[in-house]
């Protein structure tokens, strides 16, 4: 169960890194928009349109989609996430982004890579990309990708590595032609915390404009991680995959407490018919074997858990995926241990109640 439920919290963590470094109230999606990786696109000039409504103080363009890199060390090829940012006006939170480095991205073809990007694309040490990668010019959809530093953000299930660069960038390293179009328009607010009045005033303005920009959704952007949560949670395979692991860990776990405890039951069933037959009640004896199946719980919780956390950490280490412990974790195994063993008690005692004193003799 932890492992199984490890692995589904690592998919909302991942799911919503990018949304989580987005420097803005407000995030305006098309109506077509899937998930962070394939947004689809909105009218490339209702970022200006958005800035003339009062409440509004900047709404910054955000290109963002999946590109083929080539592995300069085996020429591989890879899919790896690329983002395209405005150098003036950055998208994102990251302290990696100074004047001088956004400087440096200002040529067609300068990127920066996540150094959490898995080893197969290419770093030069094996491992992970650091500042000896610097220099590195590989190919990128067909044209020439050079890289002028990391940045830290985090990759995992929904994309193994990630790019950075400009906007016109972005246009050059990807598939197809875009014309004048944009991924996300990420708003901030003159006054963040009236949000609704904010929300409301985009609404407007995007019903107002007609054509598809009327189509254009705005969110908040802990809404818009929400949803990003739940379409990978309930809407992918993989979410659905570690979703059915969780229960069938339980079903699993309940059947083999069940074994151990009907076993139990079964080497000592004269013992339990004789304290039946000097008068001790069925609640007696459901008290006593639950005792015993919350004990079982009990004493099994902390060597899994700790095994659980080895094993995180190890996994973590091992395949990139962030997968981390949490309290809600723990509270809702230890739940799900003491449901589990308590009801496959339950069961073992179901011949014992039935069954007449003599007869089980």
């Amino acid at each position: 169960m932890f492992m199984q439920l490890g692995f589904l919290g690592s998919v909302g963590d991942t799911a919503t890194v990018v949304l989580s470094r987005m420097n803005c109230d407000i995030l305006v999606q098309s109506q077509d928009y899937l998930n962070v990786y394939d947004p689809t696109t909105l009218p490339g000039d209702l970022p200006q349109w958005l800035e003339g409504i009062p409440e509004v103080r900047a709404a910054v363009p955000l290109d963002i989609g999946v590109t083929v890199w080539q592995s300069p060390v085996d020429d591989s090829f890879r899919a790896i996430a690329l983002m395209g940012i405005d150098l003036d006006d950055p998208a994102f939170e990251l302290p990696e982004l100074t004047p001088t480095v956004r400087a440096q991205l200002r040529p067609p073809g300068a990127v920066l890579i996540d150094d959490a990007s898995n080893k197969s694309f290419g770093p030069r040490n094996g491992e992970k990309f650091t500042s000896a990668d610097i220099g590195t010019t590989t190919d990128v959809a067909g044209s020439p990708a050079t890289i002028k530093g990391t940045f830290e953000m985090g990759t995992g299930l929904a994309a193994n590595g990630a790019l950075l660069g400009s906007r016109k960038t972005f246009d050059e390293l990807t598939p197809g032609p875009r014309g004048n179009r944009v991924s996300l328009i990420l708003v901030s607010l003159t006054n963040p915390e009236k949000l609704d009045e904010g929300l409301h005033a985009i609404e407007q303005r995007l019903k107002s404009l007609g054509g598809p920009a009327s189509q254009a959704v705005p969110m908040t952007l802990d809404e818009a991680m929400s949803r990003e949560r739940g379409r990978w949670y309930f809407e992918t395979p993989i979410g659905m995959i570690f979703g059915i692991g969780v229960v069938l860990g339980v079903v699993v776990g309940g059947v083999i407490s069940y074994m151990v405890l009907a076993s139990d039951v079964m080497a000592h069933l004269s013992e339990y018919a004789t304290l039946k037959a000097i008068g001790y009640s069925n609640a007696y004896l459901v008290k006593t074997l639950l005792t015993q199946s919350t004990l079982l719980a009990l004493l099994a919780f902390p060597p899994s858990l700790l095994l659980a956390c080895v094993l995180y950490y190890a996994t973590s280490h091992y395949s990139s995926i962030p997968i981390r412990m949490t309290s809600t974790w723990i509270v809702l195994v230890l739940v799900l241990t003491l449901f589990m063993c308590n009801a496959a008690g339950v069961f073992a005692l179901r011949k014992l109640l039935k069954a007449e004193p003599a007869s089980l003799f």
